[in-house]
């Protein structure tokens, strides 16, 4: 009865989580507390997949702020791997996960949209019929294979602003990220803390797409002035769902 137990708990742990990488790109640490850290090996960024060792648990420094960045990597509190091979980009969020978890996956690089490239007629309706209002402006942003991204601010009902982020996969099916808020005029933050009120084109990232199990998923990052939020996001019927977040803080001091 108690290894039935305690292989019920272990099937129940997270099998991923948010992570941010060091100066030379060489290593991570994870936001947050980890349950069992050692089985956590590998690492993404951008849609490569990389074998991670896990080295220790570090204790907070005696240098901490309470930024969690690249130039602070060393005293912040968190569980620390090291690549077994290679190097990512220095100072940026990650998703790390167990074996299982992206041996289920197949990762799709994600190839950004340069400029401001309007949404096709058919990306417009698709937003604007999700949505439920009128677009103010819409525009591509990103693909993948067999997907695409979108983004549009809608037309605003009374103070009742709305951004959005659809994607739009082969065979017409769409769903959509939505961002509500109260808009206040001359106000200094909406959506983000210091935001003015706006919600820019490049503010709302994909790094990359996945297939699996449950579908079609994201891994995205919303960066503002005070910080950035990681998000794993699932396709679930016409909404993009927000399955799980993380977050770091890293406003000057």
């Amino acid at each position: 009865m108690l290894s039935i137990l305690a292989a019920t708990l272990m099937s129940a742990a997270p099998e991923f989580s948010f992570a941010f990488t060091n100066e030379p790109g060489t290593e991570v640490l994870a936001l947050g507390e980890l349950e069992t850290p050692t089985r956590f090996t590998k690492v993404s960024c951008d849609g490569q997949v990389f074998d991670l060792v896990f080295v220790a648990v570090q204790p907070k420094g005696p240098n901490d702020t309470g930024r969690q960045t690249a130039q602070k990597f060393d005293q912040v509190a968190g569980a620390r791997f090291k690549l077994a091979t290679g190097k990512v980009s220095d100072n940026v969020m990650c998703l790390i996960g167990t074996e299982a978890f992206f041996a289920q996956r197949k990762l799709l690089p994600v190839t950004k949209v340069e400029g401001e490239e309007p949404c096709p007629a058919e990306a417009s309706a698709a937003m604007q019929k999700l949505g439920g209002r009128k677009l103010r402006t819409c525009f591509s942003t990103a693909s993948f294979e067999g997907g695409h991204l979108s983004f549009s601010n809608f037309e605003r009902k009374g103070a009742n602003a709305l951004a959005g982020v659809m994607v739009q996969l082969e065979g017409g099916a769409s769903a959509l990220r939505a961002f509500p808020t109260k808009y206040e005029k001359d106000s200094p933050s909406c959506w983000r803390a210091d935001d003015g009120c706006r919600f820019g084109l490049r503010d709302y990232t994909a790094s990359f797409a996945m297939t699996g199990p449950a579908g079609v998923e994201l891994f995205a990052l919303w960066g503002g002035a005070e910080g950035e939020n990681a998000e794993f996001l699932r396709v679930k019927g016409a909404k993009l769902t927000v399955v799980s977040s993380g977050s770091r803080y890293w406003s000057p001091e």
